[in-house]
Parts: C-alpha cells; sequence; structure tokens
C-alpha cells in the first residue's frame, strides 16, 4: 500500500509541476528589450522585412523590438557582431542566407564558422531568382531556349550581370554550364544597378530577386525567361522556371531568417520561433511582404536548422565545382 501512495503521491506532484514545452514557453515573462541587426543599410528588403517582425512581436517577445544596421563586408560585420554577444536571445541576426552559406566557402578570412557559431532560430521567406533580358538582346529572345540559342551565336556578347560570390552569380554560372554556353559575369553591388543597366541595355541579361524585376516585367520593359523555385511563384504564374524547362540542378531558393548565438538556450530558441513565426503568418505581415514580392515561410528550430546546413554544404560543392575564387 505504501509503494501504490508513493507512486500516487509522486504522480500528483509531477501533474501540479509547470509543464515544459511551446504553453510553458509562451507563458514566460517577454523580455525588456530585443535587437534585431541587419548587416545591410535601412531601407532595402532585408531591413524592411526585420521592421516588420519586430513591429509585429513587440510585447509579445520582448516589451521593446528595436533593429540595428550595421552594414558591410556583404552581411558578415553584424554577423560577426552578433556572434560575440549574449545567448540570452536578446540579441538576434536576421539576414539573406548568401552571407551564411556562401560567404565561407569564397571568402578566406570569413570571421564565423556558420554551423558552429549560431542557431538557427526562424525563417520569414524563401527567395526566388529569375533570369531576365533587356533592351540589350534582340526582341526576338523571349524565351530560355531564344536566349540559350542568341547566347551561342553571340559569345562576346553573351553576360549576365549579378553581385560577385552570391546565389544569384552561382545561378548564371549554372546556367551556363548546364546549357553548355559562355556567360561573363558582369559584376554588380547589388540587385538595383543591375536592374538599371538591363533597363538600359547596357548589359543583356541579369540574375536577381524576383520582386525586383516583377514591376518592370509588367510594365513590359523587361522579359523574365525563368524562374529559380522548383514551382512557378504564385506571384508570377506565368513564368516558367529552370527545373520545368529541363535544368534540374537550378533550383535555388535561399532562405531568410534569423539567427542566435550558439549556446542560446532551447527554450529561448523556441518562444522566438513562436512569435516570429506568428508575425509571419499575420494577415498584415503577410499583406506588406506580398507587396515586396515575397511568399512567406516559416520552419520549427529544428527544419529551419536542417536547411541551413543542407544549404551550406550544397553551395560547398557548387562552388568547388565551379572553381570561383573571389577577389580578397
Amino acid at each position: 500500500m505504501s509503494t501504490r501512495r508513493n507512486v500516487l503521491s509522486a504522480m500528483s506532484a509531477a501533474l501540479c509541476m509547470p509543464l515544459v514545452g511551446s504553453g510553458s514557453v509562451q507563458a514566460q515573462k517577454p523580455l525588456d528589450l530585443a535587437t534585431f541587426f541587419v548587416g545591410y543599410p535601412a531601407g532595402g528588403a532585408t531591413d524592411t522585412v526585420a521592421r516588420l517582425v519586430a513591429e509585429a512581436i513587440q510585447g509579445k517577445y520582448a516589451e521593446s523590438v528595436v533593429v540595428q544596421n550595421r552594414p558591410g563586408a556583404g552581411g558578415q560585420i553584424a554577423a560577426v557582431h552578433v556572434k560575440g554577444v549574449p545567448a540570452d536571445g536578446a540579441t538576434l541576426l536576421f539576414t539573406p542566407a548568401f552571407p551564411m552559406i556562401i560567404h565561407p566557402h569564397v571568402y578566406k578570412d570569413v570571421r564565423y564558422d556558420t554551423l558552429k557559431d549560431f542557431v538557427p532560430v526562424a525563417t520569414t521567406h524563401f527567395g526566388t531568382l529569375a533570369l531576365s533580358v533587356g533592351p540589350g538582346t534582340p526582341d526576338d529572345v523571349k524565351t530560355l531556349k531564344d536566349f540559350i540559342a542568341w547566347a551561342k551565336r553571340n559569345p562576346d556578347k553573351a553576360s549576365f550581370g549579378a553581385p560577385s560570390g552570391g546565389s544569384q552569380h552561382f545561378t548564371g554560372l549554372m546556367l551556363a554550364r548546364d546549357a553548355d554556353i559562355k556567360l561573363q559575369l558582369v559584376s554588380y553591388r547589388g540587385g538595383a544597378p543591375s536592374v538599371t543597366d538591363a533597363l538600359g541595355g547596357h548589359v543583356p541579361a541579369i540574375v536577381t530577386p524576383l520582386a525586383e524585376v516583377l514591376p518592370h516585367a509588367r510594365e513590359g520593359r523587361l522579359r523574365i525567361l525563368a524562374t529559380t523555385a522548383r514551382e512557378r511563384s504564385a506571384l508570377a504564374p506565368d513564368i516558367p522556371t529552370f527545373f520545368e524547362l529541363g535544368f534540374g540542378k537550378i533550383v535555388v531558393q535561399d532562405w531568410s531568417g534569423f539567427l542566435a548565438p550558439a549556446g542560446t538556450p532551447p527554450e529561448v530558441v523556441a518562444r522566438a520561433n513562436a512569435a516570429i513565426s506568428a508575425a509571419v503568418e499575420s494577415a498584415k505581415v503577410k499583406e506588406a511582404m506580398a507587396k515586396l514580392g515575397m511568399e512567406v515561410g516559416t520552419r520549427t528550430p529544428a527544419a529551419f536548422a536542417e536547411t541551413v546546413r543542407e544549404s551550406f554544404e550544397r553551395y560547398r560543392d557548387i562552388v568547388r565545382a565551379s572553381g570561383f575564387q573571389a577577389e580578397q
């Protein structure tokens, strides 16, 4: 009988204890202050999304949430800073994928280890790239097949604009490899200058985020030939993907998301993920991101961690196969 009473007593005590899980995570008192570091200037797409999320989680994850811009080195400066802050959930890095999954493979002096120095917290969206042409190609270049044929006839003119060393650059390299054409990179600091040059006919083709060229395509000033998602984008359902056009290896949908310093407690990561995911999935933020040409996409911390590892290893292989070496 005493054994039975002991068991019942232990069970009763256990039932009275607070549950460990998402419920208790949500019930914890918000932080006084949380800071999102962004490695790019204010006003850009990455900064805009960070501010949308910051506003949406204020009073839930933290009483006050601020965005700090620390631009430089293609996003690396902000990453180095966040790597070194206390791992308490008060400071998070919001970043596109390429500084974390491509830069370590192309630059020798990257001062962080993506897989060891950070904990993946939450994603906001997965970006789709697009190959577009403008006045720098003949008017009859209206499909990817047309562009490949034109490039083969004009190897001295065939080039594309993209930032050097990023996913846009490697998309162009993969197309050149798989289509057996020569495509010279014209390097740009960002997408906006390349779009300007494509509109002016100074570069025949560009690889950019889909959102950056959609308005110009709708006005008939640029022609989008293919996108890098596996399936067509809901934002551009009439535009085919490289994948459906027979280029099965050109599937590029890199993440944007929040990372915390290594050692951040799992329960804090879970709290941040819950707050950020709820914000991203809210009607207000979804609508605002759609206007930016972004389709939201959330992941659990575990799923995001797997995505980071997979994309890190994938780009390692792509960079090695390309033979590309960045200028230091």
